[in-house]
């Protein structure tokens, strides 16, 4: 770490300014405005912190979430990345810290990968903090995190510059040992966000597609060795995900078939407006109403500016490109409604996250090389200077949890109403992307045992965490449905006279965990996972483990194995 910090500690420094330009309504208040999804990621940490409180730091599910019933977002949205927020809160600090903070260190690695990204490729530090400070103060990254909320799409940002550099590196320098990079690069992305990583796979089958050219054996299987070691790592996230896709019919599988795309275009104005609005998205409401979608002023029209220099280079035409093509996409005037294909975005106005992503490195290398040596600090504070006046309005914000305020708070209504018009606990769920499409009215539904009927049975039971406890003597129903929402992975076992078997637990018409009990006993619930998901879980921490003890690591030093093989005395031959 020493080393590290006397090497790069003025790009760390700067980045830190940075971030801190950026951030400072969340670093000078403990107040947490609560935007689109914010209740949603602030309930993923409070509740991932109950479940590591209990040992659990990969939970597949929260059952305490929804009333009850349980949510399994895990299974759906990653939450390994939220662990250091989540022990922040077990250490007592309040859930807006833990919240604020976790995107502070995510916008500070989002500018240090950018600066990497363009440095690499500009060899030019004054190109590169351009297109740092350009990438950050963008203005769709700017609404993400104080409009939208959107923890997972803010935090993509960071290893999204790296997938790039990664691929900059195999397929134009053809540089072998940039596999590393390429696998830590998706590995984060799919980590922080679905869809964000769909772009970053897109953006690699282009780039790999654009530069076919340079392909030989060793460069496919350095792409094979990136590709195929960030699966192997992530397999215990994304293998049960898909699988759990295909074991039901999920809201989430909805929104995906009937997303208005045409509506959620960008009209032309919106390409031009240049003010932070806490509104809606969409192209059908006045401008003091619609939340600012496009990337900004700035990286609008500078980089065309690059076509002007004499000499280009050929990967910054490139981004060039594909930038002004993602930025041009989202517009009202492409037929969206006939793309049912990309319905699974949602929001054309995504694209603009890969629009700024691409277009900050040839606005850096146009105004490194027009601007004297000592504008580019000038080119800087003046982003800098527009960045807070378009933050400056969060600081008025008044809705939102102050410090001392706790989960518990807002479920009791201390803010607003928990469900507020949904048949869900909202403030939880969002917009319940991953409940079943057939589960029930939550509201007053309780939470007793019922039987086939839906007739509430006078049964009483306990539940730990995700388990749930049962004791049945006479009376015995024919079916059993549990205030459980079903998810693929559920188990009952009863326990009689000593004996122990499992009974098969099966989803009923309203996707509750319902079971057959097969006499009197005690019968256990728990959501144990589903084989696969357990199978990927031991494979993924074989392939860490195998990776730490026999691979190189970034700087193409020997694995600790090898090292320790080194220093054994060997014999002397005869």
């Amino acid at each position: 770490m020493k080393t590290v910090i006397k090497k790069h500690g003025i790009e760390i420094l700067i980045a830190l300014v940075l971030t801190a330009v950026i951030m400072f309504p969340y670093l000078i208040r403990g107040f947490l405005p609560i935007e689109h999804d914010t209740f949603f990621h602030v309930s993923r940490i409070e509740n991932l912190s109950k479940e590591i409180a209990e040992g659990n730091f990969l939970p597949a599910l929260y059952p305490y979430e929804n009333g009850g019933y349980g949510y399994a977002s895990p299974l759906f949205y990653c939450d390994l990345l939220l662990i250091p927020a989540a022990l922040m809160h077990l250490a007592g600090l309040p859930l807006t810290i833990c919240y604020t903070q976790l995107v502070c260190v995510f916008t500070f690695f989002s500018c240090l990968s950018m600066y990497a990204l363009s440095l690499h490729i500009t060899k030019s530090r004054k190109a590169a903090w351009i297109s740092a400070a350009a990438y950050l103060f963008s203005n769709y990254h700017i609404t993400d995190i104080y409009v939208r909320g959107a923890l997972g799409e803010t935090m993509a940002l960071a290893p999204l510059p790296l997938v790039i550099l990664a691929m900059y590196r195999i397929m134009y320098e053809k540089d072998k040992n940039a596999w590393h990079l390429l696998a830590a690069g998706l590995a984060v992305l799919v980590m922080c966000h679905n869809l964000t990583f769909l772009f970053g796979c897109l953006l690699c089958v282009i780039i790999f597609a654009v530069y076919i050219r340079n392909l030989d054996k060793e460069i496919f299987i350095t792409l094979c060795k990136g590709v195929g070691l960030a699966f192997l790592v992530t397999c215990f996230y994304t293998v049960p995900m898909i699988e759990q896709l295909a074991s039901q019919k999920f809201i989430v599988g909805i929104y995906a078939s009937s997303s208005n795309l045409s509506a959620y275009s960008m009209a032309p104005w919106q390409y031009l407006a240049n003010k932070t609005v806490f509104g809606l998205a969409g192209n059908t409401m006045e401008p003091s109403r619609t939340m600012l979608e496009n990337i900004g002023l700035f990286l609008t029209f500078v980089p065309v500016f690059y076509l002007t220099l004499k000499q280009k280079h050929p990967f910054i035409l490139f981004l060039l490109a594909a930038g002004y093509i993602c930025m041009i996409l989202p517009g009202s005037w492409i037929p969206w409604d006939l793309l049912v294909f990309a319905r699974v975005i949602q929001f054309p106005w995504r694209l603009n996250t890969v629009a700024m992503l691409f277009l900050a490195v040839p606005a850096g290398a146009f105004c490194a090389k027009i601007l004297p040596k000592y504008c580019a600090p000038v080119l800087i504070c003046v982003l800098a200077a527009e960045c807070v006046w378009h933050v400056s309005p969060v600081l008025s914000r008044t809705f939102g949890m102050q410090a001392s305020q706790t989960w518990n708070d807002v479920l009791d209504g201390a803010l607003c109403d928990p469900y507020y018009s949904a048949y869900y606990v909202r403030v939880e769920l969002a917009g319940a992307d991953y409940l079943p499409v057939n589960a029930p009215d939550f509201r007053g539904r309780g939470t007793q045992l019922r039987d086939e009927n839906g007739v509430i049975e006078d049964l009483e039971y306990q539940k730990f965490g995700n388990r749930m406890l049962i004791k049945l003597e006479d009376n015995i129903p024919q079916r059993l449905i549990l205030p459980l929402t079903w998810y693929k992975g559920y188990v009952v076992t009863r326990t009689y006279e000593g004996m122990t078997e499992i009974i098969p637990a099966v989803p009923d018409s309203e996707a509750m965990v319902s079971f057959h009990p097969y006499g009197p006993g005690t019968y256990v619930c728990m959501y144990a996972g589903t084989p696969l998901r357990n199978t990927c879980m031991s494979i993924s921490w074989i392939t860490l483990v195998l990776y730490a003890l026999f691979c190189y690591d970034s700087r193409c030093h020997l694995g600790i194995v090898r090292r320790l093989y080194a220093r054994l005395p060997m014999k002397k031959a005869g």
